[in-house]
């Protein structure tokens, strides 16, 4: 029988850029490339039709109308690049296979940055999920349509076995039902349990598998068992540290250990799932280059058979009680995950509901939030199996479930382009004596001290035929002060003021992770 003409349409690219490996790896650099066939012919397994792309390759990417990237380490180039591969393939997955010196991050401008936020740049996977196209501003980025991960090895490592071990690990797995993924393991701070137990019950409908650091019946030393690592859903909510392989908790002033990522290695059961609110939760580094001499807490868990990892590149924030930001979009993936989506889909899906729910104006938190949270490992892997999906013998209609789902998920991701409106900075800060003494007031109240931080951010939308500039924009009046925090990661809290027409319309209050 003919083969269906939509079966040889890609359903999964995996893009990497072969000058980058050979100069990390040398002749090892085939080891990869092996392992990148073994992963295609595995897919074909999986009714995905895979093509394997070299970002580097001109005759290749002329072959698919792209430009092919001269300089590795270009951002522009890399976005271009695998824009014109997206528009080519319209695949249902992207995943990039290399850590940041393979494929880099785009590094947006963190609008925050500053007295706000120790961060100047923020780290970023959205901008290639996203049509917009290469720019350094997170709020072009508001509109994410394509299903995206990152299969990453270790930065400045050049041992093929690390990703070999990878691709093994998606080689053996096999989706599982709901239930094994409710079983979860969960971390928090003293600080923050409310706010963790508030995302456990939204997530799983009970917390009563959180561990509170420091807390009673957990170690002193971020030693955990293989039995209380056994669940295959983690997620946490503790402190991170800029290129540090842990992670702490927190009560007022102290900062016990709570993980580190030399002491679960043995201990994770095939096929976790991991979610970290942490700052730096899922930042990758060079080991030669912390002072542990170790892998990140990210590497370490993929590297210990976790399946996925979602967390953020840099500075992250929530509320300490209540829900925000980090919070929200962590749920969102895990409450996906959990009902049967791929691991890419939970992510884009959770980045649209986050988006739209934080809509029709977003506050420079909400934004940073949106871009700096990236998924580590196949976007293609669907941990819980999906009853609604296609019989596993009826690849057609497996392939067109996947493209209906896809181009779904595309048209709302361009409706957020039309509703939403990003935050810019407002030099004219024309807020009147009324909303000043209004302001004051509630930093008072709510026991901030520093007022000469202040920045203020207007909400425009990029659209003006459909949402004309009036004088009444939606403006953010941002405070931030130091606090206390632990000797590997500073600490801030932040007031973020909503108003409109010099009239405050609410605030929020957030605390780095």
């Amino acid at each position: 029988m003919e083969t269906p003409v939509s079966l040889m349409q890609s359903t999964k690219l995996i893009i990497t850029n072969k000058t980058a490996l050979a100069a990390k790896y040398g002749d090892q650099h085939t080891q990869l490339l092996q392992d990148l066939q073994r992963l295609q012919d595995f897919d074909k397994t999986r009714h995905l039709d895979t093509s394997i792309i070299f970002l580097d390759d001109a005759t290749q990417m002329t072959t698919f109308q792209a430009t092919a990237v001269s300089n590795p380490a270009d951002e522009a180039q890399n976005k271009n690049a695998i824009d014109a591969l997206y528009t080519h393939f319209t695949p249902g997955y992207m995943m990039i296979a290399g850590a940041q010196d393979i494929v880099p991050f785009q590094r947006l401008t963190n609008l925050v940055g500053g007295d706000h936020d120790p961060d100047s740049l923020i780290p970023s996977d959205l901008p290639y999920a996203c049509d917009a196209p290469y720019d350094k501003d997170p709020g072009k980025f508001i509109a994410p349509t394509r299903v995206l991960g990152r299969l990453p090895d270790i930065p400045g490592n050049p041992d093929p076995s690390y990703f070999h071990s990878l691709i093994n690990n998606i080689l053996q797995y096999t989706p599982q039902q709901r239930n094994v993924y409710e079983n979860y393991f969960s971390l928090s701070t003293f600080d923050w349990q409310d706010s963790t137990q508030r995302s456990l019950m939204a997530i799983f409908g009970n917390n009563t598998s959180l561990r509170i650091i420091p807390g009673e019946n957990v170690p002193d030393n971020g030693d955990w068992s293989a039995d209380q690592l056994m669940p295959k859903t983690h997620f946490i909510n503790c402190h991170g540290a800029l290129n540090n392989p842990r992670y702490y908790g927190q009560k007022q002033s102290d900062f016990p250990l709570a993980m580190k990522s030399d002491l679960i290695k043995g201990r994770i059961d095939a096929g976790t799932v991991v979610t970290a609110e942490c700052c730096y939760g899922a930042q990758l580094f060079d080991p030669a280059k912390n002072v542990f001499k170790q892998i990140s807490m990210a590497n370490s868990y993929l590297g210990n058979n976790a399946i996925a990892f979602l967390g953020s590149s840099n500075i992250a924030y929530g509320p300490a009680t209540g829900q925000g930001l980090a919070d929200l979009l962590t749920q969102f993936f895990v409450i996906n995950m959990l009902n049967g989506a791929s691991t890419g889909r939970a992510l884009l899906e959770a980045r649209q509901k986050f988006l739209n729910e934080m809509g029709p104006t977003l506050d420079p938190y909400e934004l940073k939030t949106a871009a700096q949270f990236y998924l580590l490992g196949d976007p293609s892997i669907q941990p819980v199996i999906n009853e609604k999906d296609a019989p596993v013998d009826n690849s057609q209609s497996f392939v067109n479930s996947i493209q209906n789902r896809r181009e779904n998920m595309e048209a709302r991701g361009k409706m957020l382009d039309l509703f939403i409106a990003s935050p810019e900075p407002d030099n004219d800060d024309d807020a009147n004596d009324h909303l000043n003494k209004s302001m004051d007031s509630l930093l008072i109240d709510r026991n901030f001290q520093a007022t000469k931080n202040k920045r203020t951010f207007v909400n425009r939308h990029k659209r003006q035929d459909i949402h004309p500039t009036t004088n009444a924009s939606v403006k953010f009046h941002v405070f931030s002060e130091a606090i206390p925090a632990s000797a590997q990661a500073p600490g801030v809290k932040v007031l973020v003021v909503k108003a409109k027409n010099n009239q405050i319309l609410g605030y929020r209050e957030y605390v780095s992770r």
